[in-house]
């Protein structure tokens, strides 16, 4: 019985030492189109991605006074066949159609996915260009805490991208304009705003044994890593959440999770600074119920 006893004690005070650290990363979530639940992220200090056409709705900014940080959603490398929305044609020149696209193998061959073609993002291009001045205005305005880069890495990772029949000219290509990208907003947020926080939604890594991506850690505060397994099963994803990122002390490492409970085992992972429990793209309209408990931070 006693022996029992003090097993017993040692399994609760084993439990008591992981429940400790459940919830070591803070919530965050993705406002796609709607504000349902953002207010939630309103404290010190919950991460929000503002999306494409409700980024001036007033509850981001309140989200902000509340000690909650939120980021703008911007798509670099995927233009809009049609019209979305005169918000999120801004972030495009004004028009989508300005946009140029990537010119391999022939000018706008290439798509993201169907409704989206693939734009011009090689480094020193007109659009690439334009982008940054756009994300410098973000800068100097202060009205968004930095920027949610979506699908600009390594690689893209759609089918529809059909990079793997891509000669490596056109792979480096693309790779050196993602990372010639974040390398000059990093620059000019040191000279306006070291504060101002930059995070891209996809990994570095090109799977085909080039390492040239990698060169974008010293540029981002982090990345996200979208729906990976559970830890135990994610070695992978485990391992680049604990990479080293830029050297301005805002590390941003955001695990978008399958479920709550992949949230919350993503939490206690090293590195990890965030999690989300938005199981799929169809549920990033709005975010959920925070599915963590928050930590104040103090690297801001």
């Amino acid at each position: 019985m006693k022996l029992r006893f003090i097993a017993s004690l040692c399994a609760a005070l084993a439990w008591t030492a992981v429940a400790g650290v459940a919830q070591a990363a803070n919530p965050g979530g993705i406002a796609y189109s709607k504000t349902t639940n953002v207010l939630l992220y309103g404290k010190a200090t919950g991460l929000m991605i503002a999306g494409r056409c409700n980024n001036t709705s007033s509850v981001f900014q309140t989200v902000r006074s509340r000690g909650g940080e939120v980021l703008k959603y911007i798509t670099p490398v995927a233009v809009p066949d049609n019209f979305i929305c005169s918000i999120d044609q801004q972030s495009f020149m004004n028009n989508y159609g300005a946009v140029p696209l990537w010119p391999f193998p022939s000018y706008g061959q290439r798509i993201m996915r169907p409704g989206n073609h693939m734009a011009d993002i090689r480094a020193g291009s007109k659009w690439s260009n334009w982008l940054v001045g756009y994300v410098e205005k973000l800068m100097r305005e202060r009205k968004f805490d930095g920027v949610f880069i979506d699908t600009c890495g390594g690689r893209p990772w759609s089918s529809y991208s059909n990079w793997k029949n891509w000669p490596k000219s056109e792979r480096d290509a693309w790779t050196n304009g993602c990372v010639d990208l974040v390398r000059r907003i990093d620059a000019k947020r040191r000279a306006i705003n070291p504060n101002f926080i930059v995070v891209n939604n996809n990994v570095w890594d090109r799977t085909d044994g080039s390492t040239i991506g990698y060169a974008a850690h010293k540029y981002i505060d982090g990345v996200s890593l979208e729906h990976p397994a559970a830890p135990g099963s994610a070695s992978y994803h485990r391992a680049y959440a604990a990479k080293t990122f830029s050297n301005l002390g805002h590390r941003r490492v955001f695990v978008i999770a399958r479920s709550v409970a992949d949230a919350r085992a993503w939490a206690t992972q090293k590195g990890v600074t965030h999690v989300s429990s938005q199981s799929s793209e169809s549920s990033y309209s709005y975010p959920t119920v925070p599915p963590v408990s928050f930590k104040a931070l103090t690297d801001r």
